[in-house]
């Protein structure tokens, strides 16, 4: 028989010395229309100070949510692997707390999974600069939902070029191939989340929506501003393992991006250029715009990059 009194999706708030933003998170996740559907709110926080957690008690203290403190040292990834870990309702949503859930996230994104045996379904969502919302939208020129079965397909989508993606808060999951991937997913730093997301499609397939349906927030502390040369390497090696083809425009220009941006993030990027490596890399990078700039699809890369900027 089945038990009603039982959530059928547990959304954890993943929290970090932001307590502004976890408000605003917290009361758009209130603010669902949930009436079809019971749901967990858990805020999982790993704050190096008590901010968070003096905000929960302070305004939410009469609020059905559950609070969980983690240890400060927990890295992100390892924190969604111990939240992913405690999950046991059927769909889950790992969100972050500098995110915004608009209304009809909670009924559209499980209906949707109810129906069809999926892993997993992202959305599209706008983009939150800071305070101020833009008219970009995170899957940019999505007029129709998109369905995946191939990691290649899959990943492919996270190179320049290829209209955006949903963004990794947005996702509610099927629990228990969420649990799956977790236990055995690879850590390679930033680009962790994607090596997660594309294993996925080990245990069923993974559809984007092109309905906005959240507030996507950029700013200056996004745990995506930081990324390590080994992480790009490594998710590089990974995206060529799973059949992405290193001589396309794409998977090209995404490496001139990244090495280019590299190089302008060296500190006292002038006189460092007097050294071998530096010579190296620029010339390099040279080398790879002048032969890939003889491309006509490279030209309508640059385009859709400069327009969505």
């Amino acid at each position: 028989m089945k038990d009603d009194s039982q959530p059928k999706v547990q959304l954890y708030i993943l929290s970090r010395n932001r307590p502004d933003f976890l408000k605003e998170a917290i009361d758009s996740v209130l603010n669902q229309n949930h009436s079809l559907i019971k749901f967990e709110i858990i805020i999982s926080d790993n704050s190096e100070n008590d901010d968070v957690q003096k905000m929960i008690d302070r305004d939410y203290a009469q609020k059905n949510l559950k609070y969980i403190r983690r240890d400060s040292n927990l890295s992100f990834e390892v924190h969604c692997q111990l939240v992913a870990s405690e999950l046991s309702a059927k769909y889950a949503v790992l969100f972050h707390d500098d995110d915004i859930l608009l209304p009809d996230y909670m009924e559209t994104m499980s209906s949707f999974l109810n129906s069809n045996d999926i892993a997993a379904v992202g959305c599209n969502a706008m983009i939150l600069k800071g305070d101020v919302l833009t008219s970009k939208r995170c899957m940019r020129n999505f007029s129709t939902s998109i369905k995946f079965d191939k990691e290649k397909d899959f990943l492919e989508r996270y190179l320049p070029g290829n209209n955006g993606m949903a963004p990794l808060p947005g996702y509610m999951y099927r629990t228990k191939y969420l649990k799956q991937a977790y236990l055995n997913m690879t850590i390679i730093g930033k680009h962790s989340d994607a090596v997660m997301l594309s294993s996925l499609l080990n245990y069923g397939e993974i559809v984007w929506l092109e309905k906005i349906l959240m507030n996507y927030r950029v700013h200056s502390s996004n745990i995506s501003v930081l990324e390590k040369v080994t992480d790009r390497l490594v998710a590089h090696q990974y995206m060529i393992k799973k059949g992405v083809e290193e001589n396309s425009t794409n998977f090209i220009l995404a490496r001139i991006t990244f090495w280019s941006r590299w190089i302008l993030q060296q500190g006292r990027f002038l006189s460092n250029i007097t050294r071998w490596r530096y010579r190296t890399v620029v010339l390099s990078i040279l080398l790879r715009i002048i032969k890939i700039s003889m491309r006509p699809h490279f030209w309508k890369i640059i385009f859709l990059r400069f327009k969505n900027t």
